[in-house]
């Protein structure tokens, strides 16, 4: 519990400012191959290719030749050009392969390792691939490959199928009737430190596995929101889950919750989608509106299509290739590449805002460098007052508050803060 309240209270002196995101690029069905403006997948190949899932079928991107490939894979019909996930096969050197989940199940196409044609005509396609394990058939959401182990864990809106993991080559189905709290699995990722596999759900909390299958439920746990969007390890062997209503939750390795929120924590929304962890072990953090975060020296970045050169506020999904770079998947912009500048120089300066005395009793002095919006919680995080300042100095009157801790949270048009007070019984 010491260690949970110090990281809190840590966080919460820390600003949410905007800043320079560094060298973007768009591709879109104007300026490039690819089939369609809303992506909803991306992955890469041992290549460097960059592989894109649309509603409207499959685009290949070849960054260092400017080339693309829309294929046209046979026998598939029109529905099945919805591709929600993708997964790279990498167990055959000389034939390595790329997973597609669609909302009809799943596609694995094969090529030689050399050479791709130039309209997909060196990929072969297999159809209705994993069909014995019944929820393959239906919409894919995520897929994983695990080499080491040679085992496929496909989620879908029915359940879990798993490849390799009794018998090779033999499937078995993990869902409610199994243990699992949901059987629409939203996404399956795995720790390269110890091979932990977690499993993302649609009010069904985290699953985890390792050697057995463990729930994190609201009823057994201190999980905060039943829906797991997504979710990333890090190289402390935390659990980074982001929720669409309760933010960002922390499942530490000894098995504790650390939650941040809008409430208690300068994140700009509650409303996580996608995370992916870099490799000086920063976080990138989609959300379902708000634009990208970005989380680094204890500092949370945000960026939207107004303080940014972001072109688009709804990011559906995000990948790192191998030189740290960054590629996102814009519900109406197409295929963005983020180049990460040094985080060093802000693009704003940030005005603060003054709040003391720190520990009060009657009244607080509130100093506004500019308009300001002011919410104050006690210590159970519920609303006590909301007030809209202008600049300069303002008094608020706290006779009437209760003794305790209470947060402060100043949002002005150049980033956030959250300030920790004190009235002492």
């Amino acid at each position: 519990m010491f260690i949970r309240l110090c990281s809190i209270i840590l966080l919460l002196n820390y600003n949410l400012i905007g800043q320079n995101l560094g060298n973007v690029t768009v591709f879109n069905t104007e300026n490039s191959g690819i089939s369609y403006n809303q992506v909803n997948c991306i992955e890469l190949d041992e290549q460097g290719h960059i592989w894109i899932g649309t509603p409207n079928g499959l685009s290949i991107f070849n960054e260092t030749e400017n080339s693309w490939i829309n294929p046209l894979i046979e026998s598939q019909s029109s529905l099945t050009n919805i591709i929600s996930s993708l997964e790279f096969h990498d167990y055959s050197e000389s034939y390595p392969g790329m997973f597609l989940g669609t909302n009809q199940g799943i596609i694995y196409g094969s090529w030689e390792s050399e050479f791709i044609g130039s309209i997909g005509e060196g990929i072969s396609w297999y159809l209705e691939y994993g069909s014995t394990c019944s929820p393959n058939s239906g919409i894919i959401k995520s897929i994983l490959y695990h080499k080491d182990s040679n085992q496929l864990w496909v989620g879908s809106t029915d359940g879990l199928c798993i490849e390799g993991l009794v018998e090779e080559d033999d499937w078995i189905l993990q869902n409610t009737n199994t243990g699992f709290y949901s059987n629409n699995i939203t996404s399956i990722q795995i720790n390269d430190n110890s091979d932990m596999i977690g499993i993302g759900s649609m009010n069904g909390g985290l699953t985890t596995y390792n050697d057995a299958f463990n729930f994190y439920y609201s009823s057994n746990s201190d999980i905060l929101d039943n829906t797991v969007f997504d979710l990333a390890f890090d190289q402390n062997n935390n659990i980074i889950t982001c929720t669409p209503q309760a933010g960002l939750g922390v499942l530490t390795e000894n098995g504790s919750w650390i939650w941040f929120n809008t409430i208690n924590s300068s994140l700009p929304t509650n409303s996580l989608k996608n995370i992916v962890i870099d490799n000086n072990n920063d976080f990138w953090i989609t959300t379902l509106e708000n634009g990208l975060i970005h989380y680094t020296n204890n500092t949370f970045y945000n960026y939207t299509t107004e303080n940014s050169s972001l072109p688009d506020n709804k990011i559906n999904c995000l990948r790192l290739d191998d030189n740290n770079n960054l590629w996102l998947g814009g519900d109406t912009a197409g295929l963005i590449k983020v180049i990460p500048q040094s985080n060093n120089t802000a693009e704003f300066n940030i005005k603060e805002t003054n709040i003391h005395p720190t520990i009060f009793k009657n009244n607080i002095t509130i100093n506004c460098s500019e308009k300001t919006k002011i919410k104050i919680v006690n210590s159970n995080f519920q609303t006590i007052s909301f007030y809209e300042l202008n600049t300069g100095n303002h008094i608020i009157n706290t006779s009437a508050y209760p003794n305790g801790i209470y947060f402060i949270t100043c949002q002005t048009p150049h980033g956030k803060k959250t300030h920790k007070l004190f009235k002492p019984f």
